[in-house]
């Protein structure tokens, strides 16, 4: 890399003093993108943004935009070349959070789950006499500014509801009709197992003071008033033993993930945290460098398996990035450094998809892409009309996707926004040739700005109404990385609730 850069810096100078220097650039200028024998100029993509007042003019918002309308022709070639886009290698390279998220759960299912076993003398113990307590209340709720009147009239009904208790009437029952906190009235009041320190103290110390089985008085908080039963564990016995598990296997989550830290020698680069934000801020750009953010045994993380992960995650990572100190970014490269540690180890044990799991994410990347085709007018009903008069498939394509590109970013928008999800971007800019020019990038906002005039900068984004639903085919988000799945966190005092 460092002989590369002394190469083009001695070009650089050999060409400093050419007249001409300027012109070999500016030649392409008129030009912003190129993809699928189609040229998307500056003049075209400055007509379309600079009447949408909601887009700030920027030369990252032009940059995005091209991006977007290179996805949209690459797609289009791949239609009209007859390439169904569903072969094993597409399919696999497109869904890859979604295959690493499937072969992290069965390595976490291998090295975790499979230890999380309780006997039958366990589940007994920490029912009776473990630090949680499974707890179901009726809730009563009193504000703050009530009364003193209506106050006792909500005490007695709490009695009222005490007393068909001790008459014989389902705890569950008269939770689900009678209690105003809804969160646990359609679970018939229960909260499940909670610790101690996470409820409010009046209702703790009445909760922890019951045996199996019990019932309360009535018991006064800021929210109200309380009945808590503490079922018998015959009664709860099936749920209480999967929550156990599941506190079980996150603590085990967290004992192996920082053992993994420590012994796979995770050590971030000085750098790190600066590289993040030149990854975020150019992703295109990213996936190309070999710079390192950070090393282990058996690999290192590079900016370009940084922007691979960054386009797993949802796009609102990539803000929140940009937001963060130093130290936060730190310790978001650690982590995705484990993530690959994982993946090293997924390989290491040989794991693989199983038939079901291969059909499954087949069969959701064909529908899919069909709903994606089916949104740009890419489906054969549609390209049929397009192709009369002698205009080629090429043509059709081309001409659908100008239409759709032009749509989305007209003021208001006249079509739903559908983003070609990056991983298949990623697949079709492997298979067909593209270019973006930053000089054609840098001509189009010149022009914009000059076609929008004087005026309050904007402060928006384009303008481009979301699909319902979200965009198709595995958008970043919709898998979570392979790392091993946390336990639910316990319940926690919410507002109307203990």
């Amino acid at each position: 890399m460092l002989r590369r850069l002394a190469i083009l810096s001695a070009t650089a100078f050999a060409l400093a003093g050419c007249s001409n220097f300027r012109d070999v650039f500016s030649a392409h200028a008129d030009v912003v993108a190129r993809a699928a024998g189609q040229e998307l100029t500056a003049a075209r993509l400055a007509e379309l943004l600079a009447p949408q007042k909601a887009v700030q003019l920027r030369r990252d918002v032009i940059d995005r935009v091209a991006d977007l309308w290179v996805d949209y022709q690459l797609l289009a070639q791949s239609v009209a070349a007859g390439d169904s886009l569903t072969d094993t290698a597409t399919v696999m390279a497109a869904s890859w959070p979604a295959v690493m998220q499937r072969l992290a759960n069965q390595l976490h299912d291998s090295l975790i789950t499979a230890k999380a076993t309780l006997t039958e003398h366990q589940v007994d113990s920490a029912y009776n006499v473990g630090a949680d307590r499974w707890l179901d209340h009726i809730l009563v709720a009193v504000k703050q500014d009530t009364t003193p009147a209506v106050k006792a009239a909500k005490r007695r009904l709490a009695e009222g509801y005490l007393s068909q208790l001790h008459a014989g009437a389902p705890f569950a029952r008269l939770a689900a009709l009678k209690s105003d906190d809804k969160a646990t009235a359609v679970n018939g009041g229960s909260l499940g197992l909670v610790g101690r320190g996470v409820l409010v103290k009046g209702f703790e110390d009445a909760g922890w003071s019951l045996q199996p089985g019990q019932t309360s008085g009535i018991v006064e908080t800021a929210f109200g008033y309380h009945i808590i039963r503490r079922p018998s564990l015959d009664e709860v016995r099936d749920s209480f033993r999967i929550r156990l598990r599941e506190i079980d296997i996150g603590r085990r989550d967290s004992l192996f993930l920082d053992s993994l830290a420590n012994k796979s020698g995770i050590k971030v680069r000085g750098s790190a945290a600066a590289t993040v934000r030149s990854t975020v801020n150019d992703l295109r750009s990213a996936k190309k460098s070999g710079r390192v953010l950070a090393t282990y045994h058996g690999g290192s993380l590079t900016a370009s398996m940084m922007a691979r992960w960054l386009q797993a995650f949802p796009a609102q990572t990539r803000g929140m990035v940009l937001q963060a100190d130093d130290s936060t970014l730190r310790e978001f490269v650690k982590s995705i450094a484990r993530n690959e540690v994982l993946l090293l180890m997924v390989r290491e044990h040989h794991l693989s998809l199983t038939p079901a799991e291969r059909d499954t994410i087949v069969m959701k990347f064909r529908t899919d892409i069909a709903q994606l085709k089916d949104a740009l007018g890419l489906t054969p009903e549609s390209l049929a009309a397009d192709t009369v008069g002698h205009r080629t498939r090429a043509e059709a394509v081309a001409r659908r996707v100008d239409a759709y590109f032009t749509a989305i970013t007209s003021n208001p928008p006249q079509r739903p926004f559908f983003e070609i999800p990056p991983f298949l971007a990623d697949r079709l800019r492997d298979q067909y040739p593209w270019s973006i020019s930053p000089a054609g990038v840098d001509r189009a906002l010149e022009q914009a700005k000059l076609i929008r005039g004087p005026g309050t900068p904007s402060t928006g984004a384009p303008n481009m109404t979301p699909a319902p639903g979200g965009p198709p085919v595995g958008a970043p988000g919709q898998a979570m990385p392979p790392t091993p799945r946390p336990a639910p966190a316990p319940r926690g005092a919410a507002p109307g609730r203990p």
